[in-house]
């Protein structure tokens, strides 16, 4: 009789894998989010087997192609953005609500690497990634929309407005080369005082860009219009 004590479940859809093998999947995203989060999604699958101290063969074997491991390590932190929009969506206090979500998309783009060029950039994307990053656009509209109708904050802000935002917060954490990475909390500060509303606030004088074009930059793909 097999000892089912020594297999574990595959996450990839294959047979289930002995412990040893499911160790040494672990060890690989393990390494896989080191590495990515430091360096970038251009490092090569023989960087992430090394970091993991794993044969290439070893690696091969567990994600034979780069795109496999990227959606193996990606896959989870896209969910949780998406449960980091609804937390915002649940605060009682609209404003606050915002806030904590772009404090949080900030903090985790400025310090993982490889999920901004995920996210903003679609690198190395996959149908189950695209369809997370496509999928958040109507929790910023409800973000937006519930903030702006308590009152605090500005009418002309709009949900394209907050992709455009993160990139320039990472950007921030990117121009320290290391030195200084938490820099952005200054920035967002002082976007967060510029994007609250105000008596007093002269209106803004240059439209913001349209969801259409952030998409295209971002590398989204709209779904094709039905046929029926």
């Amino acid at each position: 009789m097999a000892d089912r004590s020594q297999e574990s479940t595959s996450k990839d859809g294959e047979r289930p894998l002995r412990r040893d093998a499911a160790r040494n999947r672990e060890r690989i995203l393990l390494a896989a989010r080191e590495v990515f989060g430091r360096r970038g999604l251009g490092v090569t699958l023989d960087d992430v087997a090394k970091h993991a101290g794993v044969g290439v063969g070893t690696m091969y074997r567990r994600f034979p192609t780069k795109e496999a491991l990227v959606r193996a390590v990606f896959e989870q932190d896209l969910a949780m953005r998406q449960e980091s929009a609804e937390q915002a969506l649940a605060h009682p206090d609209p404003w606050q609500g915002l806030v904590d979500f772009l404090m949080t998309m900030a903090a985790d783009l400025a310090e993982n690497r490889g999920l901004h060029e995920v996210i903003m950039l679609g690198s190395h994307s996959s149908e189950p990634l695209e369809t997370a990053r496509g999928g958040m656009l109507p929790f910023l509209e409800a973000l937006i929309h519930r903030a702006q109708d308590s009152g605090q904050l500005r009418p002309e802000v709009t949900a394209s407005d907050i992709p455009v935002i993160q990139q320039m917060l990472s950007a921030a954490a990117q121009f320290t080369q290391g030195r200084r990475p938490d820099i952005w909390r200054r920035y967002i500060e002082i976007l967060l005082n510029g994007l609250r509303q105000r008596p007093d606030d002269p209106p803004l004088t240059t439209p913001s860009l349209s969801n259409e074009l952030v998409e295209q930059v971002m590398g989204l793909a709209r779904p094709a219009p039905s046929q029926d």
